[in-house]
């Protein structure tokens, strides 16, 4: 799309200004200096960025000054300069500028301000309510646009009792242990496709870069990682669909997941997916009637799910079982599980805030018994991403 293609210039033009306005004068330009500056550039370049939508480029120049805030927080790197931009973002979709309906032939057709009217596939209605954000991005030679709806938030009752819960314990070798004593095997998409991939990549390194055969076969690298991200988000939601059905309360640690994506299993953990299961499980047991809780994470390894007492010495990452003192021995990672749910039940007995859980009305609990409840006032209206 050549929009992309503009505001990867503006990108670029917007990110050498900041630059060289600090390195000669020592000053430092935001977001409402260049906005400012914004009117002049789309009038001198009328062929190029001037018939993009112009909020779509203020959202641009949005996420560059994000990018710079998130550097100097220090929650991100230093932001560069781009080969391409994948994604445009209308921020206003309600005014009329994002619009679905269906055509004459009876195809389905998203209209964009500045680009015109697309067809479209969907395999579900859009949520009454307000349209707020769309966002139209790129993934190989795929085409997604996200819609973000804001719908009245559905009732919400807190389940008091839980019947059927469950402890859930993230891991590598085993991606998920369950105090039930189950374990789930990590399927490892990445491992498996990893060496088609690096076929793939070593054909597009060979290649003249813009050329045609390169952009050809680019191409057919990003179908290698987009076949991998359909595997495991596939695994994730019959997973999480399970545990949703069986259970009335699902607890998972609070770990920051970013840390250790930087170390030296990295490429395991992101393969793992533990961000997509636990997000997936928030919003499942919303919709099932079921709560879910994070607990924190410190201690769940080295104590004994049975008599509490910390390993002595303490285990290392080589120690796959779990022996204690008082005579209870099981794998160490559905020890870490039962700890969990131990903490969970503690707190929502407790009624801890920080253990508050994200659930929806339900008569009866997925088990089939009558699950103990109390009513809270529905909360304001939220947005949700379709």
């Amino acid at each position: 799309m050549r929009q992309l293609d503009e505001l990867k210039f503006l990108w670029n033009y917007a990110f050498e200004q900041r630059q060289r306005a600090w390195k000669l004068k020592k000053e430092s330009i935001g977001y409402c200096t260049q906005c400012k500056s914004l009117i002049e550039w789309r009038s001198n370049d009328c062929g190029g960025i001037g018939p993009v939508y112009s909020h779509v480029v203020q959202e641009c120049l949005h996420r560059l000054d994000r990018a710079f805030k998130s550097f100097f927080m220090k929650i991100a790197r230093y932001p560069h300069f781009k080969s391409e931009v994948t994604s445009l973002t209308y921020p206003d979709a309600y005014n009329g500028s994002v619009a679905v309906y269906d055509g004459r032939n009876g195809t389905k057709r998203l209209h964009l301000s500045k680009i015109g009217d697309v067809p479209i596939q969907y395999d579900r209605q859009l949520p009454d309510g307000r349209m707020k954000t769309c966002t139209v991005k790129r993934e190989g030679d795929r085409w997604y646009a996200v819609l973000t709806v804001d719908v009245a938030d559905i009732p919400m009752f807190a389940v008091a009792r839980p019947y059927n819960p469950v402890g859930v314990d993230l891991g590598l070798g085993s991606i998920a242990a369950m105090s039930t004593g189950k374990t789930v095997r990590a399927p490892k998409f990445f491992r498996r496709s990893e060496r088609s991939l690096r076929r793939a990549q070593r054909k597009l390194s060979r290649k003249v870069k813009g050329s045609n055969r390169w952009k050809r076969q680019k191409v057919v690298v990003g179908r290698c990682h987009a076949k991998v991200k359909g595997q495991r988000r596939d695994f994730a939601h019959k997973l999480t669909t399970g545990w949703a059905n069986a259970h009335d309360l699902i607890a998972f640690e609070d770990m920051d997941v970013r840390p250790l994506g930087m170390g030296m299993h990295a490429k395991s953990i992101h393969d793992a997916g533990w961000g997509i299961l636990r997000q997936m499980c928030a919003y499942k047991m919303q919709r099932s009637g079921g709560a879910y809780v994070e607990v924190k994470t410190a201690g769940t390894t080295q104590e004994c799910s049975k008599c509490g007492r910390s390993a002595d010495p303490p285990l290392t990452l080589g120690d796959r079982f779990y022996r204690c003192l008082c005579g209870h021995a099981e794998d160490r990672d559905v020890n870490a599980s039962r700890n969990i749910l131990r903490r969970a039940l503690e707190g929502v007995r407790q009624g801890m805030p920080e253990l508050t859980r994200v659930e929806r009305v339900a008569n009866t609990s997925p088990s089939g018994r009558r699950a103990v409840s109390v009513k809270r006032e529905p909360p304001a209206a939220k947005e949700v991403a379709f």
